[in-house]
């Protein structure tokens, strides 16, 4: 019998939230939709079978479960995926649901997969069943797919000059491990950022200090931007991603950046200092040295 159900539990974050649950002793579940990895297990982790777009799917995995962590992924119906999962899980009996989410999403709708978020949190809240969500800023682990570029002397990703309060997904991953096993965080969005406000010179800065050579931010070219994700992502994704670059180059961006308030609640669900961009620049260097 596992105890918790993790539906995205193979991705960046995921993958570190199960490693969290492993390591305090928890059996863990995982959604996979792949027959190869169904039946399958390692130390502590059980994979089933089950796929959100076939909702009749997840009776089966939600089996004797008593949490669920729900981290729905960038998808044209992310909002009816993630809906349907709820539905599954209330169904099946679940305890508690923590819903992987995004910071302040609700101040910028106008993004796709924001308002995606804000949709399956309004059915967390219809559902009955005890919740809280985790909220994240930007990821530093976001860089590590721009090795290539940062080698070439180049940091391409669109940030701007607002400046974010970007996250590590270590943090991310502890404050939902709480939030999943801890008493005391249902009902609340819990907002988990980073202690800086990093801006586009931030970032290539601390980058050219680590790798010793100078790297040129050119992520204000969303043109540019744009030529090279269409040749990896599909049309929908692009468009909804531009959508949130041009947010962040935006003057008028706030939503992102953290308040006072957010520092308070994510103190109590986090449970230590929040990491440091430099830290992970500095980790992520010596790695590939």
């Amino acid at each position: 019998m596992a105890d918790v159900l993790c539906v995205g539990g193979t991705g960046t974050v995921g993958s570190r939230v199960v490693e969290g649950l492993v390591a305090r002793g928890v059996a863990v579940r995982c959604l996979t939709r792949s027959a190869d990895g169904a039946g399958g297990s390692e130390a502590g982790v059980e994979f089933a079978q089950g796929d959100l777009e076939r909702p009749d799917t997840l009776a089966p995995a939600l089996e004797g479960v008593s949490r669920m962590h729900l981290l729905t992924a960038l998808h044209p119906r992310e909002a009816r995926l993630g809906i349907g999962a709820i539905d599954a899980a209330a169904e099946a009996g679940v305890e508690r649901i923590v819903f992987h989410s995004a910071h302040r999403a609700h101040a910028a709708t106008h993004i796709p997969h924001f308002a995606s978020k804000m949709d399956i949190l309004a059915a967390l809240e219809a559902s009955g069943v005890p919740w809280a969500t985790i909220e994240p800023n930007h990821y530093f682990q976001n860089d590590l797919w721009l090795r290539r570029s940062l080698e070439a002397g180049v940091y391409p990703a669109p940030l701007g000059g607002v400046g974010l309060h970007r996250v590590d997904v270590r943090d991310i991953a502890d404050a939902t491990v709480n939030a999943l096993l801890d008493d005391g965080h249902e009902g609340i969005r819990h907002p988990v950022v980073g202690p800086e406000l990093l801006t586009s010179a931030d970032v290539a800065r601390t980058w050219s200090e680590h790798l010793d050579r100078e790297i040129e931010y050119v992520g204000d070219d969303l043109d540019a931007w744009e030529a090279r994700a269409a040749r990896r992502l599909p049309d929908w994704l692009v468009r909804d991603l531009r959508i949130m670059s041009e947010y962040f180059l935006s003057d008028f961006l706030s939503g992102l950046i953290a308040t006072e308030e957010d520092f308070a609640t994510m103190s109590h669900v986090l449970g230590h200092a929040p990491r440091v961009f430099e830290d992970f620049v500095a980790e992520t260097v010596a790695a590939w040295r």
